[in-house]
């Protein structure tokens, strides 16, 4: 892959509050990621990190608060946005188009940014070389056919399609084998090598610490700990992140 320097997004969250009806997921939450920047956003289930990781995507718009992208207030229900300033999601759960081939898979992600044929090209040459072989070898085998880390995979790869200047990817470890979990952090650890801002929003921080410079912790929807990940304090905030604020007392 080209070692060209990307220059990072900065993407600033300012009191987002959001609820699902009654449930109230975030409130009055407030984080700024710096470009170029590897974070980690730690937290128990219901913490509300796939909440934010959406809303700083364009992906669901916050009941309260702004998204900024490069200091920019990004308009509400507009996630085109969001993508034609290089911000990108990879989602839990990979949503993946299971009938289309990998190849198709990969080159969507190109579409959606809007890349020209060339550009496209160019683009996938570049992501496959980040690719496992058995991903490489196989650009006409239906996605649901893959293995769950190879899937994982083709949902990174079909996000750099785009040529993100941030990528956030939910729960990238979930369901992986540790040897697989190695290869997407890697990759991201690449990326993030070339000015690539990454975020990830992770349960399980150990893969994602070897990378981290800054980590988030959440709990009950609000921010517990944000920092470095060499500070005095992030070590007790990691036992929030893994056990939530009430187990960790106790």
């Amino acid at each position: 892959m080209s070692e060209t320097t990307i220059k990072g997004g900065r993407l600033r969250v300012s009191n987002i509050t959001h609820r699902y009806a009654a449930v109230l997921a975030l409130s009055n939450l407030s984080l700024e990621i710096e470009p170029g920047s590897f974070t980690t956003v730690l937290g128990p289930n219901g913490a509300g990190k796939s909440t934010l990781a959406q809303i700083m995507c364009g992906v669901i718009s916050p009941r309260a608060g702004m998204v900024e992208v490069d200091g920019i207030e990004q308009a509400k229900n507009l996630r085109r946005a969001f993508i034609d300033q290089g911000v990108v999601l990879v989602p839990e759960g990979r949503r993946l188009f299971g009938q289309l081939s990998v190849r198709e898979n990969l080159v969507l992600g190109a579409y959606g940014a809007r890349c020209k044929a060339a550009e496209m090209l160019r683009r996938l040459d570049a992501t496959l070389e980040l690719m496992p072989r058995s991903v490489q070898a196989n650009l006409k085998r239906a996605a649901a056919t893959l293995s769950g880390g190879e899937q994982q995979m083709l949902a990174l790869g079909r996000a750099m399609m785009a040529s993100p200047r941030t990528i956030v990817m939910d729960e990238p470890s979930l369901g992986l084998a540790p040897i697989l979990i190695d290869k997407v952090y890697e990759v991201l650890g690449q990326l993030n090598g070339t000015g690539v801002t990454v975020v990830v929003i992770e349960q399980i921080a150990a893969h994602a610490m070897r990378y981290s410079k800054s980590l988030t912790v959440l709990d009950r929807g609000g921010i517990v700990y944000s920092g470095s990940v060499n500070d005095a304090r992030a070590a007790e905030a990691l036992k929030v992140g893994y056990l939530g604020r009430a187990a960790s007392t106790t």
